[in-house]
């Protein structure tokens, strides 16, 4: 690598090293700086016919107080962009609470996403590829949480109960591919 190459990189590095976190929104659901945790907030904005939620971009931090933050304030917040126009059957909803939040260590450590929304009736998330096969403990927002090995909820499924805790993942630790949200 040309010495241009690496202080161009070594640059890069920098600048994500001492971005503050409201810096840090990624485009996708992992953070934009090599390494270290990620803590994600995706919002609901609607509802498919078949359950499936309609989620916002996500948005990641290095710190989960700044993540939780996110997910407190962003509640009050009207989106100005909606990933709904133009969809036929879709209707949208306003999120107040995290339904849930999962996370790729056990007993709620490491990387994490938050599921921001307004309903515990059975919704799902269908887990971005990032997320596919990733999760080993949930926070439970909602009563009972679906652990799903397939998307669209399919295939193996373990619950985690009991709205206010957190669960580690059995058998379906770094297996699931979509979540269902339940009262």
């Amino acid at each position: 690598m040309s010495r241009v190459m690496r202080a161009i990189a070594a640059i890069a590095v920098l600048a994500g090293v001492f971005a503050s976190p409201a810096s840090l929104e990624a485009t996708g659901d992992k953070l934009p700086v090599a390494g270290g945790e990620s803590h994600c907030v995706v919002f609901v904005e609607g509802q498919r016919p078949d359950g499936e939620l309609v989620l916002s971009r996500p948005e990641c931090f290095t710190d989960e107080a700044s993540a939780d933050f996110r997910a407190w304030h962003g509640l009050t917040e009207v989106k100005s962009e909606s990933s709904l126009a133009g969809e036929v059957g879709v209707y949208a909803t306003s999120s107040t609470f995290t339904l849930g939040r999962h996370y790729d260590g056990f007993n709620g450590t490491g990387s994490s996403i938050r599921i921001v929304g307004s309903s515990c009736t059975g919704g799902y998330w269908n887990t971005s590829s990032t997320w596919d096969n990733r999760i080993s403990s949930s926070y439970n927002g909602c009563s009972q949480l679906k652990h799903w090995d397939l998307p669209y909820k399919s295939g193996t499924v373990e619950s985690t109960y009991g709205a206010g805790t957190t669960d580690n993942l059995g058998y379906m630790n770094n297996r699931t591919e979509s979540v269902s949200y339940h009262s």
